[in-house]
């Protein structure tokens, strides 16, 4: 079975540095960004804003163009293993947000090295690395435009 999800990896300036928005999923207790699954009609694209904008209730973000990456990994549902695509875009937002508790136990505003150690998946902690990566190469040329 195959499932497709998209996310954003979001990001904040904060007295000048750089914090990454981190979810705590209630029904996994397992830490990772905001993301869900394509609705009928939805791009990738679409289906990562809707569910920023209702997980943690941010609907003001500026998606970074040229960063898109993808997860994949497979996890036991039900007597069956499940191959999940997580496609993820990066996108910058000056709301605080707060989390949607039927589906957020916990949200967390951390810098790099703090987010990093509290990603569950190592799939995910990987596609944070790039986005600070591609971060430090592009960031400073997309402000001075």
């Amino acid at each position: 079975m195959e499932e497709r999800a998209a996310g954003l990896i979001l990001f904040r300036e904060n007295s000048g540095r750089r914090e990454y928005l981190l979810i705590k999923n209630r029904h996994g207790g397992h830490w990772g960004f905001p993301k869900g699954h394509l609705e009928p009609g939805e791009d990738e694209l679409q289906a990562a804003l809707r569910e920023t904008a209702e997980e943690v209730h941010v609907n003001q973000v500026q998606v970074l163009p040229g960063f898109r990456t993808v997860v994949r990994y497979t996890f036991p549902r039900q007597n069956e293993l499940v191959e999940k695509e997580v496609v993820l875009f990066l996108a910058r937002t000056e709301e605080k947000g707060k989390p949607f508790r039927k589906e957020v136990d916990e949200m967390a505003w951390l810098p790099f090295a703090e987010a990093l150690q509290r990603i569950t998946f190592p799939e995910q902690r990987e596609a944070l690395r790039q986005a600070e990566e591609w971060l430090g190469t592009h960031w400073a040329a997309l402000q001075s435009h």
